[in-house]
C-alpha cells in the first residue's frame, strides 16, 4: 500500500504500526527523516535490546530475518531496519555475501507481530519483475521518494523556514533549487547556512542564495548553454575558459554539455506532460521543467545545430591533441555563422 511521510508519522504517533514498511528513494535527508520517525518507537534506554540495524552489503539477509523473528526483550515492540537490499534491483556488488531471498518472502507472508520491519532501498529504480519486489510493494506500507515534484520539495523548505521564523522569496527558492539540482539533502544543508547569513532580517533573497550557494557543474553548464543560445558568445567562451581553469576535465565538461543539449531536444519533441516526460527520460522532473523554460524560446533547428556541433567537437577532442579551448572557440564561430544564415 502506498503511503506518505505524514501517514508514517501518524502511525508512529498513534501507535497503529504495521509489521512491514518499505522506503525507496535516494535523498539522504528524507531517508534519515523516516529513520528518526521509527527510532521514536523504542525508548532510548531500550534500544540496545530492541533495536537492530543491518546493512545488506555487509550482513547476510538471513541474519536480519532471524533477528526480526525474535520477540522483544522487556518491551512491547522490536524495530529492525534493513538497509541496501540491492537484490531488489539489477545491481551487482563485489561482496561474496549469499542472500537467501526466500527467507524474506516467507517472513513477509507471516511476519512477527511484535516486530516492526523497515526496509530502506536507496535506489532510483527497482526490478519490478522480481517476485520479491512485487510482494514487498503489495504487502508493506510503501513510501517512495523517487522523482519528488517541485511542490513536494517546496513544502519541506517552507516548513523548515516557517518553523524557524524565516521567509524566502519565490525567486530565491527557484534559484536555490536550480543551484542544488533540486537535491533536498543539499538544499537543507544550504538553508542552514542561509539562515545564519540572514539572521538579522530573517528573509532570504536571491542575492543571498547566489552569494552563499556553490555553483555546481550542472549549474555552470546551464549558464553556458544560456549564453550560447542567446548569442552571448564571448561570455560563453569566457565561462568555458573559467571552468577549465577551475580544474574541470575537458571531456567531462563536454559530456555534460552534450547531455544537456540532448535533454533539450528530447523535451522539445516530447508531447507528454512534465511528469510523463521525466518518467520516460528517467530524469528529475525539475530538470524537465528547466529544459521546457529554455526550449520555449528557441526552435528545434537552433538546438540541433548546437548539439551536432558539440558532437563533432567531441570527436576531435578524442582523436586529436588540439587545444580544447581552441576547439570550443572554433565551434562557437561556426555556430554563430549558422545562426545568421
Amino acid at each position: 500500500m502506498n503511503v506518505t511521510l505524514a501517514d508514517i508519522s501518524n502511525d508512529v504517533q498513534t501507535g497503529q504500526l504495521q509489521p512491514i514498511y518499505f522506503v525507496q528513494g535516494q535523498d539522504q535527508y528524507l531517508l534519515d527523516l523516516v529513520r528518526q520517525q521509527f527510532l521514536q518507537v523504542i525508548q532510548p534506554e531500550d534500544r540496545t535490546l530492541n533495536l537492530a540495524q543491518f546493512d545488506l552489503t555487509e550482513t547476510p539477509l538471513s541474519v536480519a530475518i532471524d533477528d526480526a523473528k525474535s520477540v522483544p526483550f522487556f518491551g512491547d515492540r522490536r524495530v529492525v531496519m534493513i538497509d541496501k537490499p540491492y537484490f531488489l534491483t539489477g545491481e551487482r556488488t563485489k561482496n561474496n555475501l549469499e542472500h537467501h531471498t526466500q527467507d524474506l518472502i516467507d517472513y513477509i507472508q507471516q511476519p512477527e507481530p511484535q516486530t516492526i520491519l523497515i526496509i530502506f532501498a536507496p535506489y532510483e529504480k527497482l526490478d519490478n519483475r522480481k517476485k520479491l519486489t512485487k510482494l514487498i510493494k503489495e504487502r508493506a506500507r510503501y513510501l517512495s521518494f523517487v522523482n519528488m515534484g517541485e511542490q513536494e520539495i517546496t513544502k519541506f523548505i517552507t516548513q523548515k523556514l516557517k518553523n524557524a521564523g524565516y521567509q524566502i522569496s519565490h525567486e530565491a527558492q527557484q534559484t536555490l533549487m536550480r543551484l542544488t539540482n533540486s537535491s533536498l539533502t543539499q538544499m537543507m544543508a544550504e538553508i542552514d547556512k542561509l539562515m545564519l547569513y540572514t539572521v538579522a532580517t530573517k528573509k532570504i533573497e536571491t542575492a543571498d542564495v547566489n552569494a552563499l550557494v556553490t555553483h555546481t557543474l550542472t549549474e555552470n553548464i546551464f549558464d553556458l548553454i544560456d549564453c550560447l543560445l542567446k548569442g552571448k558568445l564571448t561570455q560563453a567562451v569566457n565561462l568555458y575558459h573559467e571552468l577549465l581553469l577551475n580544474g574541470e576535465e575537458p571531456l567531462r565538461l563536454h559530456g555534460a554539455l552534450i547531455g544537456q543539449f540532448r535533454l533539450l531536444l528530447q523535451v522539445k519533441t516530447s508531447d507528454k506532460s512534465e511528469k510523463g516526460t521525466a518518467s520516460s527520460l528517467k530524469v528529475h522532473p525539475y530538470r524537465v521543467k528547466l529544459a521546457r523554460q529554455i526550449v520555449r524560446q528557441f526552435n528545434y533547428v537552433r538546438l540541433a545545430q548546437a548539439y551536432l556541433g558539440l558532437v563533432a567537437m567531441e570527436e576531435q577532442l578524442k582523436s586529436t591533441s588540439r587545444n580544447p579551448e581552441l576547439l570550443f572557440e572554433l565551434f562557437v564561430l561556426k555556430y554563430q555563422h549558422e545562426m545568421v544564415k
